[in-house]
Protein backbone atom coordinates (compact mmCIF):
# COMPACT_ATOMS: atom_id res chain seq x y z
CA UNK A 1 0.00 0.00 0.00
CA UNK A 2 2.81 2.14 0.92
CA UNK A 3 3.95 1.74 -2.69
CA UNK A 4 0.80 3.00 -4.19
CA UNK A 5 0.82 5.70 -2.12
CA UNK A 6 3.20 8.44 -3.73
CA UNK A 7 3.74 11.97 -2.86
CA UNK A 8 1.92 14.42 -5.31
CA UNK A 9 4.48 16.04 -7.87
CA UNK A 10 5.13 19.42 -7.93
CA UNK A 11 5.43 19.31 -11.85
CA UNK A 12 2.98 18.25 -13.63
CA UNK A 13 3.85 15.67 -16.25
CA UNK A 14 3.92 17.88 -19.34
CA UNK A 15 6.52 20.04 -17.73
CA UNK A 16 4.33 22.73 -17.09
CA UNK A 17 4.28 24.27 -13.37
CA UNK A 18 1.07 23.09 -11.95
CA UNK A 19 0.78 26.77 -9.82
CA UNK A 20 0.18 30.13 -11.82
CA UNK A 21 2.94 32.53 -12.16
CA UNK A 22 2.69 35.73 -10.62
CA UNK A 23 2.66 38.48 -13.24
CA UNK A 24 3.74 42.08 -12.35
CA UNK A 25 1.59 43.39 -9.43
CA UNK A 26 -0.17 46.56 -10.87
CA UNK A 27 -0.48 49.49 -8.91
CA UNK A 28 -2.19 49.51 -5.97
CA UNK A 29 -4.38 52.91 -7.00
CA UNK A 30 -5.88 53.42 -10.53
CA UNK A 31 -6.20 56.93 -11.63
CA UNK A 32 -9.65 56.91 -13.82
CA UNK A 33 -10.28 60.07 -15.55
CA UNK A 34 -12.80 60.61 -18.61
CA UNK A 35 -12.00 62.10 -22.23
CA UNK A 36 -14.66 64.77 -22.69
CA UNK A 37 -16.23 64.92 -26.00
CA UNK A 38 -14.29 67.61 -28.29
CA UNK A 39 -11.15 66.00 -27.98
CA UNK A 40 -9.01 65.58 -31.17
CA UNK A 41 -10.68 61.46 -31.73
CA UNK A 42 -14.01 59.92 -30.88
CA UNK A 43 -13.80 56.07 -30.75
CA UNK A 44 -16.30 54.44 -32.17
CA UNK A 45 -18.50 51.06 -31.87
CA UNK A 46 -19.79 49.71 -35.42
CA UNK A 47 -21.95 46.92 -35.75
CA UNK A 48 -22.59 44.95 -38.85
CA UNK A 49 -25.94 43.25 -38.75
CA UNK A 50 -26.15 40.80 -42.00
CA UNK A 51 -23.13 41.74 -43.51
CA UNK A 52 -19.42 41.52 -43.62
CA UNK A 53 -17.17 44.70 -44.79
CA UNK A 54 -14.06 43.93 -46.69
CA UNK A 55 -11.24 44.49 -45.37
CA UNK A 56 -9.81 47.32 -47.60
CA UNK A 57 -12.98 49.40 -46.64
CA UNK A 58 -12.07 52.87 -46.44
CA UNK A 59 -14.92 55.09 -44.68
CA UNK A 60 -14.85 58.92 -45.13
CA UNK A 61 -16.28 61.03 -41.51
CA UNK A 62 -19.19 63.37 -42.01
CA UNK A 63 -20.48 65.63 -39.39
CA UNK A 64 -23.89 67.68 -38.56
CA UNK A 65 -25.36 69.28 -35.86
CA UNK A 66 -27.98 66.76 -33.78
CA UNK A 67 -31.23 68.07 -34.27
CA UNK A 68 -32.24 67.39 -30.47
CA UNK A 69 -29.17 67.99 -28.85
CA UNK A 70 -30.54 69.07 -25.38
CA UNK A 71 -32.62 65.82 -25.29
CA UNK A 72 -29.60 63.70 -26.80
CA UNK A 73 -27.39 61.70 -24.06
CA UNK A 74 -24.51 61.90 -26.71
CA UNK A 75 -23.24 65.47 -26.97
CA UNK A 76 -21.24 66.86 -29.85
CA UNK A 77 -21.76 66.51 -33.51
CA UNK A 78 -24.17 63.66 -35.51
CA UNK A 79 -21.76 61.06 -36.88
CA UNK A 80 -21.80 59.48 -40.20
CA UNK A 81 -19.94 57.29 -42.26
CA UNK A 82 -19.61 56.45 -45.65
CA UNK A 83 -17.94 54.73 -48.52
CA UNK A 84 -18.67 54.14 -52.24
CA UNK A 85 -15.54 52.38 -53.24
CA UNK A 86 -17.27 48.95 -53.71
CA UNK A 87 -18.23 48.80 -57.44
CA UNK A 88 -22.06 47.97 -56.54
CA UNK A 89 -22.57 48.78 -52.80
CA UNK A 90 -22.51 51.82 -50.67
CA UNK A 91 -21.71 51.48 -47.17
CA UNK A 92 -23.32 53.64 -44.63
CA UNK A 93 -22.86 53.71 -40.73
CA UNK A 94 -24.73 56.20 -38.87
CA UNK A 95 -26.57 56.17 -35.81
CA UNK A 96 -29.69 54.79 -34.97
CA UNK A 97 -31.88 56.00 -32.50
CA UNK A 98 -33.76 53.19 -29.85
CA UNK A 99 -37.00 54.43 -28.79
CA UNK A 100 -36.62 51.81 -25.75
CA UNK A 101 -34.03 52.18 -22.48
CA UNK A 102 -31.33 51.57 -25.07
CA UNK A 103 -32.28 55.11 -25.89
CA UNK A 104 -30.29 56.17 -22.70
CA UNK A 105 -27.38 53.93 -22.69
CA UNK A 106 -23.94 54.94 -23.09
CA UNK A 107 -21.01 53.27 -24.34
CA UNK A 108 -17.36 53.46 -23.26
CA UNK A 109 -13.99 52.83 -24.25
CA UNK A 110 -11.17 52.61 -21.96
CA UNK A 111 -7.55 52.54 -22.16
CA UNK A 112 -5.63 51.21 -19.65
CA UNK A 113 -1.70 51.78 -18.38
CA UNK A 114 -0.52 49.00 -15.86
CA UNK A 115 2.68 51.35 -15.62
CA UNK A 116 1.50 54.02 -14.14
CA UNK A 117 -2.14 52.86 -13.01
CA UNK A 118 -4.12 55.11 -15.70
CA UNK A 119 -7.52 54.66 -16.82
CA UNK A 120 -8.43 56.88 -19.52
CA UNK A 121 -12.58 56.42 -20.25
CA UNK A 122 -14.53 58.44 -23.91
CA UNK A 123 -17.64 57.99 -24.41
CA UNK A 124 -17.83 56.09 -28.05
CA UNK A 125 -20.67 56.59 -30.84
CA UNK A 126 -22.61 53.27 -31.42
CA UNK A 127 -23.01 53.43 -35.63
CA UNK A 128 -24.45 50.36 -37.43
CA UNK A 129 -23.16 49.71 -40.72
CA UNK A 130 -25.59 48.88 -43.70
CA UNK A 131 -24.81 48.56 -47.36
CA UNK A 132 -27.45 49.50 -49.85
CA UNK A 133 -27.54 48.74 -53.65
CA UNK A 134 -26.06 51.52 -55.72
CA UNK A 135 -28.91 53.02 -58.32
CA UNK A 136 -26.64 53.85 -60.84
CA UNK A 137 -24.25 51.12 -61.30
CA UNK A 138 -21.63 50.82 -63.95
CA UNK A 139 -19.69 48.29 -65.56
CA UNK A 140 -16.09 48.44 -65.07
CA UNK A 141 -14.00 48.76 -68.45
CA UNK A 142 -10.16 48.39 -68.85
CA UNK A 143 -10.06 52.06 -70.10
CA UNK A 144 -9.49 54.18 -67.69
CA UNK A 145 -11.24 57.53 -69.62
CA UNK A 146 -13.89 55.60 -70.11
CA UNK A 147 -13.92 54.58 -66.35
CA UNK A 148 -13.62 57.90 -65.38
CA UNK A 149 -16.74 58.85 -67.35
CA UNK A 150 -18.85 56.56 -66.19
CA UNK A 151 -18.01 56.87 -62.55
CA UNK A 152 -18.86 60.24 -62.63
CA UNK A 153 -22.99 59.48 -62.15
CA UNK A 154 -22.08 56.97 -59.50
CA UNK A 155 -19.98 59.43 -57.73
CA UNK A 156 -22.47 62.63 -58.32
CA UNK A 157 -24.98 60.33 -56.83
CA UNK A 158 -23.53 59.64 -53.77
CA UNK A 159 -22.49 63.06 -53.47
CA UNK A 160 -26.04 64.23 -53.50
CA UNK A 161 -27.63 61.40 -51.01
CA UNK A 162 -24.73 62.60 -48.65
CA UNK A 163 -25.67 66.46 -49.66
CA UNK A 164 -29.07 65.20 -48.49
CA UNK A 165 -28.67 63.84 -45.53
CA UNK A 166 -25.78 66.49 -44.28
CA UNK A 167 -25.84 69.32 -46.38
CA UNK A 168 -26.80 72.95 -45.77
CA UNK A 169 -30.34 74.05 -46.15
CA UNK A 170 -29.06 75.91 -49.73
CA UNK A 171 -27.12 72.78 -51.15
CA UNK A 172 -30.30 70.72 -50.56
CA UNK A 173 -32.75 73.05 -52.47
CA UNK A 174 -30.12 73.02 -55.33
CA UNK A 175 -29.52 69.04 -55.10
CA UNK A 176 -33.68 69.03 -55.21
CA UNK A 177 -34.42 71.84 -57.93
CA UNK A 178 -31.69 69.37 -60.03
CA UNK A 179 -33.37 66.28 -59.74
CA UNK A 180 -36.93 67.89 -59.54
CA UNK A 181 -37.80 67.06 -63.20
CA UNK A 182 -34.85 64.81 -64.30
CA UNK A 183 -35.42 61.89 -66.75
CA UNK A 184 -32.80 59.53 -66.23
CA UNK A 185 -31.44 57.23 -68.89
CA UNK A 186 -31.98 53.70 -67.88
CA UNK A 187 -29.72 50.47 -69.32
CA UNK A 188 -30.38 49.24 -72.65
CA UNK A 189 -28.90 46.85 -74.41
CA UNK A 190 -27.42 48.10 -77.82
CA UNK A 191 -26.89 45.79 -81.22
CA UNK A 192 -23.71 44.19 -79.64
CA UNK A 193 -25.69 43.19 -76.53
CA UNK A 194 -23.54 45.58 -74.32
CA UNK A 195 -25.14 47.76 -72.05
CA UNK A 196 -26.00 51.50 -73.08
CA UNK A 197 -26.95 54.17 -70.38
CA UNK A 198 -27.08 56.98 -73.03
CA UNK A 199 -30.98 55.84 -74.11
CA UNK A 200 -34.29 56.68 -72.70
CA UNK A 201 -36.43 53.50 -71.76
CA UNK A 202 -39.78 53.43 -73.80
CA UNK A 203 -41.75 55.14 -71.06
CA UNK A 204 -39.28 57.76 -70.86
CA UNK A 205 -38.71 58.05 -74.36
CA UNK A 206 -42.59 58.16 -75.08
CA UNK A 207 -42.90 61.53 -72.76
CA UNK A 208 -39.89 63.64 -74.36
CA UNK A 209 -41.64 62.97 -77.62
CA UNK A 210 -45.08 64.03 -76.56
CA UNK A 211 -43.70 67.21 -75.00
CA UNK A 212 -41.55 68.03 -78.13
CA UNK A 213 -44.89 67.71 -80.14
CA UNK A 214 -46.82 69.64 -77.92
CA UNK A 215 -44.38 72.46 -77.44
CA UNK A 216 -43.68 72.50 -81.26
CA UNK A 217 -46.56 74.70 -81.48
CA UNK A 218 -46.64 77.18 -78.82
CA UNK A 219 -45.97 80.68 -79.56
CA UNK A 220 -42.55 82.37 -78.84
CA UNK A 221 -42.28 85.51 -76.75
CA UNK A 222 -41.92 87.69 -79.64
CA UNK A 223 -45.36 86.58 -81.19
CA UNK A 224 -46.89 86.36 -77.68
CA UNK A 225 -46.32 89.68 -77.42
CA UNK A 226 -47.51 90.60 -80.62
CA UNK A 227 -50.67 89.44 -80.28
CA UNK A 228 -50.98 91.26 -76.82
CA UNK A 229 -49.98 94.20 -79.45
CA UNK A 230 -52.64 93.69 -81.55
CA UNK A 231 -55.62 93.30 -78.76
CA UNK A 232 -54.76 96.29 -76.89
CA UNK A 233 -57.49 99.04 -76.96
CA UNK A 234 -55.63 101.69 -79.00
CA UNK A 235 -54.94 102.77 -82.74
CA UNK A 236 -52.93 100.66 -84.24
CA UNK A 237 -49.22 102.27 -85.38
CA UNK A 238 -47.37 102.63 -88.05
CA UNK A 239 -44.32 100.71 -87.14
CA UNK A 240 -42.54 101.30 -90.26
CA UNK A 241 -42.63 105.27 -90.02
CA UNK A 242 -39.85 107.70 -90.51
CA UNK A 243 -41.08 110.36 -88.51
CA UNK A 244 -43.83 111.04 -85.52
CA UNK A 245 -46.49 111.69 -87.88
CA UNK A 246 -46.44 108.97 -89.71
CA UNK A 247 -47.08 106.51 -86.25
CA UNK A 248 -50.69 107.47 -85.82
CA UNK A 249 -52.51 108.92 -89.00
CA UNK A 250 -55.32 111.60 -88.54
CA UNK A 251 -57.62 109.93 -91.21
CA UNK A 252 -56.93 106.52 -89.01
CA UNK A 253 -57.95 108.49 -85.69
CA UNK A 254 -60.58 110.19 -86.83
CA UNK A 255 -62.35 107.33 -88.99
CA UNK A 256 -61.61 108.27 -92.66
CA UNK A 257 -60.61 111.49 -94.60
CA UNK A 258 -64.65 112.13 -95.17
CA UNK A 259 -65.21 112.46 -91.59
CA UNK A 260 -62.97 115.31 -92.00
CA UNK A 261 -64.50 116.81 -95.09
CA UNK A 262 -67.70 116.87 -93.32
CA UNK A 263 -66.41 118.66 -90.10
CA UNK A 264 -67.64 122.41 -90.34
CA UNK A 265 -65.26 124.79 -89.13
CA UNK A 266 -66.30 128.30 -90.86
CA UNK A 267 -67.87 129.35 -87.86
CA UNK A 268 -64.93 129.04 -85.56
CA UNK A 269 -63.04 130.69 -87.92
CA UNK A 270 -65.13 133.93 -88.59
CA UNK A 271 -65.28 134.38 -85.24
CA UNK A 272 -61.87 134.51 -84.34
CA UNK A 273 -60.84 136.63 -86.85
CA UNK A 274 -63.97 138.86 -85.72
CA UNK A 275 -62.36 138.72 -81.94
CA UNK A 276 -64.83 137.31 -80.57
CA UNK A 277 -64.76 134.41 -77.64
CA UNK A 278 -65.71 130.82 -78.47
CA UNK A 279 -67.00 129.12 -75.50
CA UNK A 280 -66.33 125.07 -75.14
CA UNK A 281 -65.98 122.87 -72.65
CA UNK A 282 -62.69 121.45 -72.84
CA UNK A 283 -59.71 123.06 -71.31
CA UNK A 284 -57.23 121.23 -73.63
CA UNK A 285 -59.36 123.03 -76.83
CA UNK A 286 -60.23 126.31 -75.21
CA UNK A 287 -56.32 127.19 -74.88
CA UNK A 288 -55.11 125.79 -78.51
CA UNK A 289 -58.38 127.54 -80.28
CA UNK A 290 -56.79 130.56 -81.40
CA UNK A 291 -53.79 129.94 -81.76
CA UNK A 292 -54.92 126.64 -84.33
CA UNK A 293 -57.22 128.80 -86.36
CA UNK A 294 -55.09 131.76 -86.61
CA UNK A 295 -52.45 129.68 -88.12
CA UNK A 296 -54.23 128.68 -91.04
CA UNK A 297 -53.82 124.94 -91.11
CA UNK A 298 -57.60 123.92 -91.96
CA UNK A 299 -57.07 121.01 -91.13
CA UNK A 300 -55.37 121.05 -87.61
CA UNK A 301 -59.16 123.46 -87.17
CA UNK A 302 -60.80 120.14 -87.93
CA UNK A 303 -58.92 117.57 -86.18
CA UNK A 304 -59.10 120.30 -83.06
CA UNK A 305 -63.04 120.29 -83.27
CA UNK A 306 -63.18 116.55 -83.24
CA UNK A 307 -61.00 116.29 -80.47
CA UNK A 308 -63.63 118.28 -78.73
CA UNK A 309 -66.63 115.95 -80.21
CA UNK A 310 -64.85 112.93 -78.50
CA UNK A 311 -64.44 114.97 -74.89
CA UNK A 312 -67.56 115.99 -75.23
CA UNK A 313 -69.19 112.66 -75.76
CA UNK A 314 -66.79 111.25 -73.39
CA UNK A 315 -68.31 113.74 -70.51
CA UNK A 316 -71.72 112.33 -71.43
CA UNK A 317 -71.42 108.67 -70.69
CA UNK A 318 -73.76 107.44 -68.36
CA UNK A 319 -73.11 104.42 -65.72
CA UNK A 320 -74.50 100.92 -67.15
CA UNK A 321 -76.87 99.15 -64.80
CA UNK A 322 -74.69 96.75 -63.69
CA UNK A 323 -70.78 97.10 -65.08
CA UNK A 324 -69.33 99.96 -67.81
CA UNK A 325 -70.90 102.45 -69.30
CA UNK A 326 -73.68 103.35 -71.65
CA UNK A 327 -73.81 105.86 -74.40
CA UNK A 328 -76.58 108.67 -74.59
CA UNK A 329 -79.10 108.10 -76.86
CA UNK A 330 -79.13 110.97 -79.66
CA UNK A 331 -82.36 112.78 -78.57
CA UNK A 332 -80.29 113.19 -75.21
CA UNK A 333 -76.99 114.97 -76.88
CA UNK A 334 -78.90 118.33 -79.29
CA UNK A 335 -75.98 120.24 -78.63
CA UNK A 336 -73.64 117.70 -80.60
CA UNK A 337 -75.92 117.16 -83.14
CA UNK A 338 -76.14 120.45 -83.76
CA UNK A 339 -72.80 121.30 -84.59
CA UNK A 340 -71.72 118.32 -86.00
CA UNK A 341 -74.31 116.51 -87.84
CA UNK A 342 -76.26 112.91 -86.96
CA UNK A 343 -73.69 111.45 -89.20
CA UNK A 344 -70.26 112.43 -87.28
CA UNK A 345 -72.26 111.71 -84.02
CA UNK A 346 -73.80 108.50 -85.39
CA UNK A 347 -70.12 107.38 -86.15
CA UNK A 348 -68.53 107.76 -83.00
CA UNK A 349 -71.05 105.76 -81.59
CA UNK A 350 -70.19 103.42 -84.02
CA UNK A 351 -66.73 103.29 -83.37
CA UNK A 352 -66.32 103.20 -79.81
CA UNK A 353 -69.41 101.36 -78.47
CA UNK A 354 -71.03 98.02 -79.10
CA UNK A 355 -74.07 97.76 -81.13
CA UNK A 356 -76.45 98.09 -78.22
CA UNK A 357 -74.44 101.38 -77.12
CA UNK A 358 -72.25 99.95 -74.08
CA UNK A 359 -68.85 100.42 -73.32
CA UNK A 360 -66.97 98.05 -70.95
CA UNK A 361 -63.29 98.59 -69.96
CA UNK A 362 -61.61 98.00 -73.16
CA UNK A 363 -64.18 100.21 -75.01
CA UNK A 364 -63.46 102.96 -72.62
CA UNK A 365 -59.56 103.18 -72.99
CA UNK A 366 -59.92 102.93 -76.85
CA UNK A 367 -61.57 105.68 -76.56
CA UNK A 368 -59.12 107.28 -74.20
CA UNK A 369 -55.88 106.37 -76.13
CA UNK A 370 -57.63 107.84 -79.18
CA UNK A 371 -58.37 111.33 -77.88
CA UNK A 372 -54.51 111.49 -76.44
CA UNK A 373 -53.40 110.35 -79.94
CA UNK A 374 -55.00 113.68 -80.79
CA UNK A 375 -53.69 115.89 -78.66
CA UNK A 376 -50.10 114.65 -79.69
CA UNK A 377 -51.27 115.34 -83.37
CA UNK A 378 -52.24 119.03 -82.21
CA UNK A 379 -49.19 119.84 -80.19
CA UNK A 380 -46.53 118.00 -82.56
CA UNK A 381 -46.11 115.35 -80.73
CA UNK A 382 -44.76 116.99 -77.69
CA UNK A 383 -47.92 118.09 -75.09
CA UNK A 384 -48.64 119.08 -71.52
CA UNK A 385 -50.98 116.56 -70.28
CA UNK A 386 -51.98 119.10 -68.13
CA UNK A 387 -55.17 120.26 -69.72
CA UNK A 388 -56.34 117.07 -71.27
CA UNK A 389 -56.06 115.30 -67.44
CA UNK A 390 -58.29 118.49 -66.63
CA UNK A 391 -61.10 117.30 -69.20
CA UNK A 392 -60.81 113.65 -68.92
CA UNK A 393 -60.81 113.85 -64.96
CA UNK A 394 -58.15 111.37 -64.58
CA UNK A 395 -55.32 110.66 -62.33
CA UNK A 396 -51.77 111.56 -63.87
CA UNK A 397 -50.66 107.99 -63.27
CA UNK A 398 -53.23 106.51 -65.16
CA UNK A 399 -53.07 109.11 -67.95
CA UNK A 400 -49.09 108.44 -68.50
CA UNK A 401 -49.64 104.83 -67.92
CA UNK A 402 -51.72 105.40 -71.35
CA UNK A 403 -49.22 107.62 -72.92
CA UNK A 404 -46.96 105.27 -72.45
CA UNK A 405 -49.07 102.38 -74.15
CA UNK A 406 -49.20 104.74 -77.36
CA UNK A 407 -45.23 104.48 -77.04
CA UNK A 408 -44.29 108.28 -76.05
CA UNK A 409 -41.66 109.03 -73.05
CA UNK A 410 -43.27 110.83 -70.23
CA UNK A 411 -41.40 112.86 -67.64
CA UNK A 412 -41.29 116.25 -66.31
CA UNK A 413 -41.18 119.52 -67.62
CA UNK A 414 -37.67 120.74 -68.50
CA UNK A 415 -36.56 124.27 -67.20
CA UNK A 416 -36.88 125.54 -70.93
CA UNK A 417 -40.50 123.99 -71.29
CA UNK A 418 -41.50 125.06 -68.03
CA UNK A 419 -40.78 128.85 -69.10
CA UNK A 420 -42.16 128.16 -72.59
CA UNK A 421 -45.53 126.95 -70.87
CA UNK A 422 -45.23 130.19 -68.67
CA UNK A 423 -45.73 127.81 -65.17
CA UNK A 424 -44.03 128.47 -61.85
CA UNK A 425 -41.50 125.73 -60.36
CA UNK A 426 -44.05 124.21 -57.90
CA UNK A 427 -46.63 124.09 -60.55
CA UNK A 428 -44.37 121.91 -63.00
CA UNK A 429 -45.18 119.13 -60.27
CA UNK A 430 -48.91 118.25 -61.43
CA UNK A 431 -47.68 118.60 -65.22
CA UNK A 432 -45.96 116.26 -67.67
CA UNK A 433 -44.77 116.23 -70.77
CA UNK A 434 -45.78 113.32 -73.02
CA UNK A 435 -43.50 112.89 -76.24
CA UNK A 436 -43.58 110.51 -79.04
CA UNK A 437 -39.94 109.89 -80.45
CA UNK A 438 -38.73 107.07 -83.26
CA UNK A 439 -38.15 104.43 -82.48
CA UNK A 440 -40.94 103.84 -80.64
CA UNK A 441 -41.17 101.84 -77.19
CA UNK A 442 -44.04 100.24 -75.74
CA UNK A 443 -44.41 98.92 -72.47
CA UNK A 444 -43.66 94.57 -72.33
CA UNK A 445 -45.88 92.30 -71.00
CA UNK A 446 -44.47 91.21 -67.58
CA UNK A 447 -43.62 87.34 -66.58
CA UNK A 448 -43.54 86.53 -63.09
CA UNK A 449 -40.46 85.02 -61.61
CA UNK A 450 -40.41 81.17 -60.40
CA UNK A 451 -41.09 80.82 -57.03
CA UNK A 452 -42.22 84.35 -56.14
CA UNK A 453 -45.43 85.01 -54.50
CA UNK A 454 -47.72 87.44 -54.90
CA UNK A 455 -48.30 90.00 -51.37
Amino acid sequence: MSDKKRKRSGVASNDRPHKKIALQSPAQTVKVSVIEDGDDWTPVLASTPGITLPSSLSLKLYTKARPNASRSALPGPELLLHSADHPRLDYTAQEENSNGSDGYLKHYIGVYDPQIGKLELAQARKLVVRSTLRLAGVPTTDSKADSDAKEAPKNLSARSTLGLAFGTKKSQKAIRALTANAIQASPSKSKSGTQSSSTLDPLASAVVSSMAASTSSMPTKEEMQAEIDEAKPLPKPNMQAETPAEVYPVEDLVGGIAVLKAIGVKEWIDKVNAGKDIQTKSLFVARRLRATVQSGDVKKVKILKYLLLLIEWFRSLKPGKKTGHRAPKPEDLPDLLANWGSDIVNGVNRRFAEGGGALNKWHLDNLITHILALTLTLDNYATDTHDILKDLKLEIKALSKYYLELGCGVALPTETERTALGIAKAEAASHRIARLRLPLVFPKMRIPAAGKKKR
